[in-house]
């Protein structure tokens, strides 16, 4: 393949992740913001999360199925049709009146988009990577980050200066990016002289549950990543309420979210460099190491500089975690399974595990407040550890 092809398939794949990620980072990174200024309690809020996550749990094991089962159906008309009906979801959101069902409501729907779209876009590289093309995701998901912290910063900005509800506004404008990102990106068959290389697989789709119980790395793997990442949902979601318990305010809380996405860039961009000195697997471990690290240090958080310092560790954290878990995923699952197993890993960590992240953190922080919420985060993100630790290394799938 032309390195000329090469380049414009990883600028388009670039363009998709960063307008994804900004429009991430409006309506997941400041929907507690938003919501609070809609005069709901720390409770209400956990409640109307998790019902967001649990909704994309189903639409994402949904659509993963669906697109493993209908090969046809190109990969990039499913993100497409999805991320349309976010916007028009986001829409109607800028009109409705802050009654608790009507918004919860709408946030299932935004969980049932924009969260299912984390795993289809994940699964397009994937798509070039299985078919001999060298997508670079590491470096498309650096820019994310990169777009995430630019978007967080600039958004916490707007927010001090223009109220919460211009978050919708912002949100809206990055949905059209992304929807003429997504119109122009290149299908697979579509590349001169890979049309012909990929091999169609017959294999019997089985359901999700036949599909862990056959594999039981993935099985551990994904049961980790629930632990972790109900840590993870604590300490992200409910992030205004930690910044302001050390005395920092809204513009304060963007820019601990650009810390955070910032420090993501380095290792994202490096990643190819990392996986030909070790396995996907080592890299997975490390990540998830970071994760607890990252957890006990803020328990000892007394002001807003540790908090800024802290987030700085998703340099092997999260940063790690995202591409080594999708290539660690692509390497243990069958030809057949690769979309749902791409699918399953957003499903175990922002579906399950941010949704019982976000009930058990409203309701420690209504009745406990910020540093018990903290230690109960530490807790989980050692449990997922201990597990992933434990499992990873084997070398033969029960």
């Amino acid at each position: 393949m032309h390195a000329e092809s090469l380049k414009k398939i990883n600028a388009k794949f670039s363009m998709i992740q960063c307008s994804f990620m900004m429009s991430f980072s409006a309506i997941v990174g400041f929907s507690v913001v938003l919501l609070k200024s809609r005069n709901f309690n720390s409770s209400e809020i956990g409640i109307i999360l998790a019902v967001e996550c649990v909704a994309s749990v189903f639409s994402q094991t949904f659509l993963g199925n669906f697109a493993d089962k209908h090969k046809k159906i190109p990969l990039k008309w499913i993100l497409l049709v999805i991320i349309v009906l976010s916007f028009i979801i986001n829409t109607v959101l800028m009109f409705i009146p802050s009654e608790f069902f009507i918004t919860m409501f709408i946030f299932v729907m935004i969980g049932m988009t924009e969260y299912s779209a984390t795993g289809l876009i994940n699964a397009l590289a994937i798509q070039f990577v299985n078919r001999g093309i060298p997508v670079n995701f590491g470096l498309a998901r650096g820019l994310g980050s990169l777009a995430y912290a630019v978007g967080g910063f600039f958004i916490g900005k707007v927010v001090t200066a223009k109220g919460p509800e211009s978050i919708l506004v912002i949100h809206a404008v990055f949905l059209i990016i992304m929807i003429i990102s997504i119109c122009i990106f290149d299908k697979p068959d579509s590349i001169p002289g890979i049309a012909n290389t990929h091999k169609e697989h017959h294999e019997k789709n089985d359901s999700v549950w036949r599909m862990l119980a056959a594999n039981k790395k993935l099985l551990y793997f994904l049961t980790a990543m629930i632990l972790t990442f109900i840590s993870h949902g604590m300490l992200a979601n409910f992030l205004p309420q930690i910044v302001e318990h050390v005395g920092g305010n809204s513009g304060d809380y963007g820019t601990a979210m650009s810390l955070a996405a910032l420090s993501e860039i380095p290792t994202m961009v490096c990643f190819s460099f990392f996986m030909k000195k070790t396995t996907s697997g080592k890299l997975v471990m490390l990540s998830f190491l970071f994760f607890f690290v990252k957890s006990v240090l803020f328990i000892f958080s007394n002001n807003i500089y540790f908090i800024f310092a802290f987030q700085m560790l998703q340099i092997l954290g999260y940063g790690l975690f995202v591409p080594a878990s999708v290539y660690y995923v692509n390497e243990i699952v069958a030809e057949n399974e690769k979309i749902r197993g791409q699918s399953l890993v957003t499903v175990a960590s922002m579906g399950i595990g941010i949704t019982i992240g976000n009930l058990l953190g409203g309701w420690i922080l209504d009745l406990q407040g910020v540093p018990v919420m903290l230690i109960v985060s530490t807790v989980f993100s050692f449990l997922g550890f201990v597990i992933v630790f434990l499992s990873i290394g084997k070398k033969k799938t029960a």
